[in-house]
């Protein structure tokens, strides 16, 4: 019967709406690199523009005239490195300079003026998580320290159509415990205050990079959810208003 009949789509709609817009708003956050997120080492390496030989890295040497000795060598867990000839080494926290030298060192022990070059290709650990609306989300390696946001946002394709410039949220790993900090890379074009000084924050490995989406599409989503919600309603309501002319239909007065 119609006393059974749902509230009035008038009287629902205002509610479901207001419910949407109800999410909180983002807090503009100032742009700038944030020194509690940055490790003992990593400062120096941005400074220096090179990262230091870590483990797993990977070390080609090439020593002229001596192509025998000339191999890749992985730089072993606790940081040593085993050479043919030499025999194992501490490299770790090394630039590629200095072990080049050390490695100089050691092989005049056995050659005549030995000249080698030295190539390291980082491990795969030196990496950045890029998350949320941009282009193409993934793991990307990194081949230097002075690596900004940016820099990664640009990587991975970026910011999505959905995306919020103001709403870039960097995690990172302090002491066993996980930071979060955001920035609102907006300010960073902002003529307003191009007169001040603005640091553009730098990634370190395994940093996580999450680029939110604006409050326009969530406020969307809520929108196409509350327009799923009303279809859902008027199917129930017709199926309300039919079932008793269903039922005359089928059964008559058999009952």
């Amino acid at each position: 019967p119609r006393c059974l009949r749902p509230m009035s789509l008038r009287l629902l709609l205002p509610l479901l709406l207001l419910a949407a817009c109800s999410h909180p708003v983002k807090e503009a956050v100032s742009l700038g690199e944030d020194p509690d997120l940055l490790g003992p080492n990593i400062t120096e390496e941005i400074r220096a523009g090179e990262f230091r030989i870590g483990s797993g890295d990977q070390v080609d040497v090439d020593i002229w005239d001596h192509t025998d000795l000339s191999r890749s060598y992985t730089v072993a867990p606790d940081g040593s490195l085993f050479c043919h000839l030499i025999g194992t080494l501490d490299a770790y926290g090394l630039t590629r300079t200095e072990l080049r030298d050390k490695l100089t060192a050691a092989y005049a022990r056995y050659l005549v003026d030995p000249s080698l070059d030295v190539t390291v290709h980082l491990s795969l650990l030196r990496k950045v998580t890029m998350l949320g609306m941009v282009a193409k989300p993934g793991v990307f390696p990194m081949t230097t320290p002075r690596t900004s946001v940016l820099d990664m946002i640009a990587r991975s394709g970026g910011i999505a159509t959905e995306g919020d410039t103001t709403g870039i949220v960097v995690a990172r790993l302090v002491d066993g415990e996980v930071q979060v900090r955001a920035y609102n890379l907006d300010l960073l074009f902002d003529p307003e205050v191009m007169g001040e000084i603005q640091h553009i924050p730098y990634v370190q490995p395994g940093d996580y990079v999450y680029v939110l989406r604006t409050d326009l599409a969530v406020y969307n989503d809520y929108v196409r959810a509350v327009g799923e919600t009303l279809r859902a309603i008027q199917f129930a309501e017709r199926d309300l208003i039919l079932a008793p002319r269903v039922d005359d239909e089928v059964f008559g007065d058999a009952f």
